[in-house]
């Protein structure tokens, strides 16, 4: 195959795992790539590198692209970082790339690769993803809300309390229970976020976990992010919903944050409709999930 639009070198391209050794190069590659896809900051890279799937490709001992799988739950594995040299036909790099690691998510029981792409960013990359096989699962719309009340605060039989690391595996269990593919979670979104997120509720009635609900934080607290709130499918309709939602938006006010942000999917509209009730409005962000089946090499 062609794989520079000039041709640079008659040696073969090589395709292979990341080890320790490349990481220099990687740094490198990382502030000079021309086409970049990145879903954490510069500074994290490193270290995921280290813990994701990862591959990268050479022509001529030259770094010329990387690609990594994170937050993987089986059965789906959520594209992460892509970094392609300009020169690089994106199309001609990605099947090299995901050749190179879709063998391995297959032994780590991934089924499914995902990718969440901005409608407005990003514009190099969504084709060739659809040349490739991807195609559009869920569309998701933003809602943001600047005036920080709520119009009830929800059934107060329920106990609402701070999630603890040992909430781990009532929270993983309610959230497959609760979500269908591919937005189920796991332990690499979980772990970080009942030790970091300023506000990670759960919600209790007897003694039975019924619902959750986290918050990232984001430009020096001013933007809080609902990244999760879910009920138990047994206990919906009882208000637990809305005594999470208010007990989120208390925190976010108490802590004098200026917005607070959350995404659903567009066909959601029992949510949608909490989300309006609460004050929320459409923000005009608007993403795409695209996904593949993961095939053997």
């Amino acid at each position: 195959m062609s794989f520079f639009r000039r041709k640079v070198s008659s040696e073969p391209i090589v395709a292979r795992r990341v080890t320790a050794d490349d990481r220099p190069r990687l740094t490198r590659l990382v502030h000079t790539a021309e086409h970049r896809f990145l879903t954490s900051g510069v500074d994290e890279l490193s270290e995921l590198f280290a813990t994701d799937p990862t591959a990268l490709i050479e022509i001529d001992g030259r770094l010329c692209g990387v690609m990594s799988f994170g937050w993987r739950t089986r059965p789906v594995a959520w594209l992460r970082t892509i970094l392609l040299h300009g020169q690089v036909l994106v199309a001609d790099g990605l099947r090299e790339l995901m050749g190179a690691l879709y063998a391995e998510l297959r032994r780590e029981g991934m089924t499914l690769a995902a990718v969440t792409l901005d409608e407005w960013s990003e514009p190099w990359l969504r084709r060739p993803l659809l040349e490739l096989g991807y195609r559009p699962m869920v569309e998701v719309v933003g809602y943001e809300k600047d005036l920080l009340d709520r119009p009830a605060t929800g059934n107060q039989a329920v106990r609402v309390r701070r999630a603890v690391p040992s909430d781990l595996a009532a929270v993983l269990a309610l959230d497959a229970a609760c979500f269908p593919l591919p937005w189920i979670k796991g332990t690499e979104i979980f772990v970080p976020a009942l030790a970091t997120s300023p506000c990670f509720v759960i919600a209790e009635f007897g003694a039975d976990v019924v619902g959750y609900a986290f918050v990232s934080v984001h430009q020096a607290g001013r933007l809080f992010h609902l990244v999760r709130i879910a009920v138990a499918p047994a206990y919906q309709g009882r208000g637990i919903g809305v005594r999470l939602l208010a007990e989120v938006v208390d925190y976010c006010a108490a802590h004098h944050a200026e917005l607070l942000t959350l995404n659903t999917q567009a066909d959601n509209y029992v949510a949608q409709r909490l989300y309006e009730w609460f004050g929320f409005v459409r923000s005009g962000d608007r993403q795409t999930v695209l996904g593949q089946a993961i095939a053997g090499r």
